[in-house]
């Protein structure tokens, strides 16, 4: 289409000044107007070559978590920058259907990018249609390769993954022990993780106590079995998994068992995704790998066996990008692990309308250890603090929604509306009316 409107740009005025050549008796001019022709047929020639046909390529990603988004968002930057692709998504594991591959078959299928193949309808068109083929993971002997096909493999470097983990995990001070966590039902290419961070624990002196849950083919574990092996964890422990839905997970058990993170239990998740890691309380410390990157990668080699299909195929790995530290790896004095506890708690009640005491009474210890500790790191009081939050709360309303002044006051976790006009008077010179007028262009 894009050639289309390109060409039709150029020629339909070249066919009008071929008419115009004619009546022009100055030989000058019309060689001129020959030139510019030339010209602009050359950048024509250009752009088609550049274009080529349109190849219609199917894309079979698990697109449910972040890894799996940010893979589509580095092919399709490729696709963009390259033009010429249509592309076909296919959402695993449910959008696979007899259906849909019969109508990919009559269309016309020219390459294949695939996180699983483990869908049959999906083994058949890559089989019998001997598509050029980028697999997103280590290689896999279920993977069918025909005679006339070629695949290519592109991956993250799982090996470095568990030892960036492992390194990350040694360099915090002492722990009585590690541990891995992950599935005997999860990808045997995901075990790669487990092995170098175990080799690299090995060469540290340090022995690796990994836990192999034998539950049914599940993104979630068996919280009974999991709670076990935290317990029968020397403490403290650093706990590295495969992925972060299963760190969150062993956050949520170590809550449930009181084992406070990290300062019992340290725990480092892959991947990053940032809906997990930034939610979970304590927020989940994440190795990032380059997910972009590897679906930058699988357009582009797929790119270039299409190009010439008697190309052989290959493996390319791709490194980490590195260590995003949050809460549940960060080493925590006593002091500030009590005020991180503490700021958690006013976060997350503080529209309930907690005193001080409240406080105190979830810290377990006194009140003046309490505001001494936040005065020494936080520079402010407990009571300041509620306050402070209560004020951000009512902000939010006045800007984001309709509510009246009183469910405001109510919402944000003031006793009445007096005492919650009286305080942001005092804070910001003008009444809550008057700063949303000002803060919503009413004035």
């Amino acid at each position: 289409m894009i050639l289309f409107f390109m060409t039709a740009a150029v020629i339909m005025p070249y066919l009008r000044w071929r008419r115009k050549v004619a009546m022009v008796k100055n030989a000058q001019i019309k060689k001129a107007i020959m030139r510019t022709t030339k010209w602009n047929c050359a950048i024509i020639s250009r752009v088609k070559k550049k274009i080529g046909r349109i190849r219609r390529i199917v894309v079979a990603l698990w697109t449910s978590a972040a890894s799996g988004r940010d893979i589509l968002t580095g092919i399709f930057r490729y696709a963009k920058m390259r033009m010429g692709w249509d592309i076909v998504l296919v959402q695993l594991p449910y959008g696979i259907r007899s259906e849909a591959i019969a109508q990919m078959r009559k269309s016309g299928v020219d390459g294949l990018i695939a996180s699983d193949l483990s869908n049959p309808e999906l083994k058949k068109l890559v089989a019998d249609t001997n598509l050029p083929v980028v697999f997103i993971g280590q290689a896999d002997t279920a993977i069918p390769r025909p005679p006339g096909g070629t695949q290519s493999i592109v991956s993250c470097d799982d090996m470095a993954i568990g030892a960036m983990g492992a390194r990350h995990l040694l360099s915090l001070g002492s722990f009585n022990s590690f541990g891995f966590l992950y599935a005997s039902f999860d990808p045997a290419w995901k075990c790669l993780r487990e092995k170098g961070f175990r080799e690299t624990l090995n060469s540290a002196g340090v022995t690796c106590h990994t836990f192999k849950a034998t539950a049914a083919a599940s993104e979630r574990l068996d919280n009974g079995q999991l709670a076990g092996w935290v317990k029968s964890l020397p403490k403290p422990a650093a706990i590295m998994t495969f992925y972060d839905p299963y760190a969150v997970q062993a956050i949520n058990v170590c809550r449930e068992q009181g084992f406070a993170v990290p300062a019992q239990v340290a725990i480092l998740g892959v991947d990053n995704d940032g809906l997990l890691c930034e939610f979970s309380t304590p927020s989940l410390s994440s190795i990032q790998p380059d997910h972009e990157r590897v679906g930058y990668l699988a357009a582009q080699e797929l790119d270039r066996l299409m190009a010439r299909p008697a190309r052989k195929g290959r493996t390319i790995v791709c490194p980490a990008i590195g260590v995003v530290e949050r809460e549940s790896t960060r080493p925590l004095t006593p002091a500030a692990h009590l005020i991180r506890r503490a700021r958690q708690f006013i976060r997350d009640r503080a529209a309930h309308g907690i005193t001080v005491a409240d406080v105190v009474a979830h810290l377990n210890v006194s009140c003046r250890l309490a505001n001494l500790r936040f005065r020494e790191i936080e520079g402010a009081s407990i009571r300041q603090t509620i306050e402070d939050r209560r004020m951000e709360l009512a902000e939010k309303a006045l800007l984001k929604t309709g509510w009246n002044i009183v469910r405001i006051a109510a919402e944000s976790g003031y006793r009445n509306v007096k005492t919650f006009e009286i305080a942001f008077r005092k804070r910001h010179g003008f009444s809550p009316s008057e700063y949303r007028r000002r803060s919503t262009g009413g004035l």
